[in-house]
């Protein structure tokens, strides 16, 4: 058997009023001769809230500085950086770019599925990510470091999300997310939704 470590970083950027957060997933994938390669584990090994007065130039220099540290590290090849742009737009994932970041960009919309919109940019589902993350976790297969603290908010979060679509309209950006603080459910769902899709 042989595996391999790779890391997904996600990011469900806030607006003005609303947190950031940071997740990161290690995924170890295994491959046997003349098998399919599979996700061994799934690992968060990191989950953060952003403080509200951080500004978007401080965050992606901290995002930076996250995947710089996985490298030196980890001695990892590969680190994917999934950004949640619903709320923001281009804006701020041009900025990403313009940091030397290659950030893909994930926009949250109604409906059921997925598709690819151009490049390194996706129009995913509400239901498609959250219903993924909640499977891999119903089944165990996503585990949690025992020292992050905000573990126990994740999993209360993810108990009392509500699967209703979003109702995204230009009055009212915020209202993708449901409860006080969906960020952490997004993060995570959107480098689960990564790592699941993309078998190194």
């Amino acid at each position: 058997n042989n595996s391999t470590t790779h890391f997904v970083i996600g990011v469900s950027i806030g607006t003005m009023m609303e947190p950031t957060a940071i997740a990161i997933i290690e995924q170890e994938t295994r491959f046997r001769e003349g098998w399919d390669v599979y996700n061994h584990a799934l690992r968060l090994r990191h989950l953060e809230r952003v403080s509200l007065d951080t500004k978007y130039p401080e965050m992606i220099d901290h995002v930076g500085e996250l995947i710089a540290k996985l490298k030196k590290r980890e001695q990892s090849k590969e680190t994917d950086l999934i950004v949640d742009v619903t709320g923001t737009g281009r804006s701020v994932g041009d900025l990403i770019e313009q940091s030397g970041l290659k950030p893909i960009r994930v926009t949250i919309t109604g409906g059921t599925g997925e598709d690819k919109v151009e490049g390194n940019q996706w129009r995913v589902t509400k239901t498609e990510l959250v219903g993924a993350l909640m499977v891999t976790y119903q089944m165990g297969r996503l585990k949690m470091a025992a020292d992050i603290e905000l573990v126990p908010t994740l999993v209360e979060e993810l108990q009392e999300f509500k699967m209703r679509p979003p109702t995204i309209n230009a009055n009212d950006p915020e209202s993708w997310r449901e409860g006080q603080f969906d960020d952490l459910v997004f993060a995570v769902a959107l480098a689960n939704w990564r790592a699941t899709k993309n078998i190194p």
